[in-house]
């Protein structure tokens, strides 16, 4: 994957909360950490394939690439809870990602309708690092699942040699739905063993 400007502002957007929220690992020296992480964020991002016009959610995989570049370069490594934890804060107390989740309307038809045309998209491509997915409308525009049979970035952490590592990023889906209005439930993940993930969002009264 060419180092682009998507790339670039991402680092450049979430180091701050990022190195901010390192304690929480366990690690204080944060600016050696984010140095050593920076290095390995573009390393990781450069082994992607490039994506096409039918892959989905590169930002999910971006985001992902920059947890997995600072886990790698940690020399003690912390519990999946302290992962799950220093994750969800790192990416919810971003000022740009709070007003991102927030402005987003899961239960509006322009949303949905887009989730669908990009699950359309899904099916199409063979992009080992991308997700494959299909939308189920509920009985109202208030509810809908979204099953996932492959997923980027299990892929992605597979081929770095860190699949334990990934259950943190799974249960990000949750704190998400914390600024998005949302009751989010999902029974088992492609991460934990299952055949999916299946995930089902309902909007909260």
């Amino acid at each position: 994957m060419k180092i682009g400007i998507l790339e670039k502002t991402m680092w450049t957007v979430f180091r701050p909360t990022f190195q901010k929220n390192t304690s929480i690992i366990g690690v204080e020296d944060s600016k050696s950490l984010m140095k050593k992480a920076k290095i390995k964020y573009y390393e990781i991002l450069k082994d992607i394939p490039e994506y096409g016009e039918n892959d989905v959610l590169l930002i999910n995989l971006i985001g992902a690439a920059m947890y997995a570049a600072v886990y790698i370069s940690l020399e003690k490594k912390p519990t999946i809870d302290q992962l799950s934890e220093y994750y969800e804060i790192a990416m919810n107390s971003n000022i740009v990602m709070k007003i991102f989740l927030k402005s987003s309307d899961y239960y509006s038809k322009k949303y949905q309708n887009s989730l669908k045309k990009s699950a359309e998209k899904s099916q199409k491509s063979s992009n080992p690092y991308t997700w494959r997915f299909k939308v189920i409308q509920g009985d109202t525009l208030e509810s809908f699942d979204a099953i996932f049979d492959k997923c980027g970035i299990w892929h992605m952490m597979n081929q770095l040699g860190i699949p334990e590592a990934t259950p943190a990023l799974c249960r990000y889906d949750y704190a998400m739905a914390k600024l998005t209005n949302t009751v989010f439930t999902r029974e088992q993940t492609l991460a934990g063993g299952g055949t999916m993930c299946d995930c089902h969002y309902r909007k909260k009264k």
